[in-house]
């Protein structure tokens, strides 16, 4: 999982395995050392924890 340049991918979709460009990002935040985002997967159109 990578979020470094445009067109990036976030990871895969949990439910569907789509890949999660970093354009759908919606929420990013970190806790200490690690990170959390959510994003709409492309495929199913729900708001996911990308893989």
């Amino acid at each position: 999982m990578t979020v470094a340049d445009n067109g990036s991918i976030l990871g895969t979709c949990p439910f569907c395995r789509a890949a999660v460009p970093e354009s759908s990002l919606h929420l990013e935040y970190k806790v200490q050392t690690e990170r959390t985002v959510y994003a709409e997967c492309p495929g199913c159109r729900e708001i996911i924890r990308p893989e």
